[in-house]
């Protein structure tokens, strides 16, 4: 045999060594089948995991962007924002111009005072808020969580300023009960203390049943406005025997309706589309409630219902300006990302505390504004120290009050912890 064929069976051999299979283990059989079913297993599950994950995907709304309700809830909390410091400048905004003898119009001086005359708008910004808030909070508990969480939000900061001014201005027990049960507020005067407080009390008294009864209904819309005319009817029916000054509450009841028809319509219309057309409607409905207003608070118009200067200009605002403040926003932060998460950020401070800067506002400013005065204050510096103090004593109060609630919760947080 010559070297070529001893080289060609020595490659040969070689070959057939290392393709030779090793000899498996005994028993290592059964683990790697178990090995592999287990991987099987494994992917089948992943395979399951995530279909249903498409599954549940494609049973969800779609989350669209240019659906104007989802953009109002987005920057709901901004919105509340300029609702509160807007009802701040109607209660304590000291005019900066000077508004001519002769009866003319000087437009730096008219919009001042248009803006402070109609501030009590921001009221029903919060109503109609409140709506759409509160389709959300009863999902989310029982009814007796419900209730607790809304009494919890207000109680305190309600009871602190009526304690401060039972206190400093000697009010007596008897008007100290009468103001923080409410009772005085429906048979005295609205006006007696903090008459939103007991006023979206009594709305968050009713809202269950009313919520339940509007569910029912097959047509949500044709509800609402059946609604709003047995209001308008018990209105004009109670016109004449019904204390006056209450109508500035009822009157609200209508945008608290409209806004609980949003939060239903922004949790399951999540496809509608804001077209350009709906934008002009928006507008248009802000344009004639701005009008409106002006007509019934600088003119005396009447406008159907008894105190019509808070109800059908107010209406009209809240259920538009909202949704012009919210596409501002959306805008603002697609051209301007830094400065309009800046200014989102400013107003959702205020938005985040505006109870407590309701309730603080008008007895701070009360006591501040006549001791600034005395000491030779001008106009401009006291509404900058009045807007301040407010700030901070509501910032400095919401604070304590969380504080609070959390040591109060926590032996019953470590219940539930421990029952889990």
């Amino acid at each position: 045999m010559n070297k070529k064929d001893k080289r060609k069976n020595s490659i040969s051999a070689a070959l057939e060594k290392t393709t030779e299979l090793p000899v498996v283990p005994a028993g290592a059989e059964s683990v790697i089948k178990t090995a592999a079913d287990t991987v099987q297993d494994a992917a089948e599950t992943v395979k399951h995991t995530e279909s249903k994950k498409q599954e549940e995907k494609a049973m969800q709304p779609v989350q669209n962007e240019k659906n104007g309700f989802l953009l109002l809830s987005k920057y709901r909390g901004a919105i509340m924002g300029i609702a509160a410091i807007w009802i701040l400048i109607f209660h304590e905004w000291i005019q900066l111009t000077v508004t001519p003898e002769d009866g003319s119009y000087h437009v730096i001086n008219m919009l001042e005072r248009y803006i402070k005359a109609i501030g009590f708008c921001g009221v029903d910004i919060f109503l109609m808020l409140s709506g759409i808030g509160l389709t959300f909070a009863i999902k989310k508990d029982s009814l007796g969580k419900f209730y607790y969480r809304r009494l919890r939000r207000i109680l305190l900061p309600f009871l602190t300023v009526a304690v401060i001014r039972f206190i400093l201005e000697d009010w007596g027990w008897q008007n100290f009960i009468g103001n923080v049960t409410g009772w005085k507020f429906y048979t005295v005067s609205m006006y007696s203390y903090l008459w939103f407080v007991p006023a979206i009390c009594t709305l968050y008294l009713v809202f269950p049943l009313y919520y339940k009864l509007f569910l029912c209904a097959e047509s949500k819309i044709m509800f609402t406005i059946g609604a709003i005319i047995v209001w308008l009817m018990a209105t004009l029916y109670l016109r004449d025997s019904l204390r006056g000054d209450l109508f500035g509450f009822t009157n609200r009841i209508p945008v608290f309706l409209i806004g609980i028809l949003f939060g239903w319509m922004t949790q399951n219309r999540r496809e509608i589309v804001f077209t350009p057309q709906t934008w002009l409607h928006i507008i248009f409905t802000a344009l004639l409630g701005f009008y409106l207003a002006f007509l019934a608070n600088f003119r005396g118009y009447p406008l159907i219902v008894p105190v019509s200067n808070c109800c059908i200009p107010n209406c009209l605002i809240a259920i538009s300006f909202p949704f012009l403040l919210a596409k501002g926003f959306s805008l603002l932060e697609q051209k301007a990302a830094r400065f309009g998460k800046a200014v989102l950020q400013i107003f959702a401070f205020f938005g985040a505390f505006s109870l407590e800067f309701y309730c603080v506002q008008e007895w701070l400013a009360g006591w501040l504004m006549p001791k600034l005065f005395e000491h030779g204050w001008q106009n401009p510096g006291v509404n900058l120290v009045i807007f301040v103090s407010v700030t901070a004593a509501a910032f400095i109060s919401s604070q304590l009050f969380v504080m609070f609630w959390k040591l109060v919760e926590m032996p019953f947080r470590k219940k539930e912890k421990k029952s889990a």
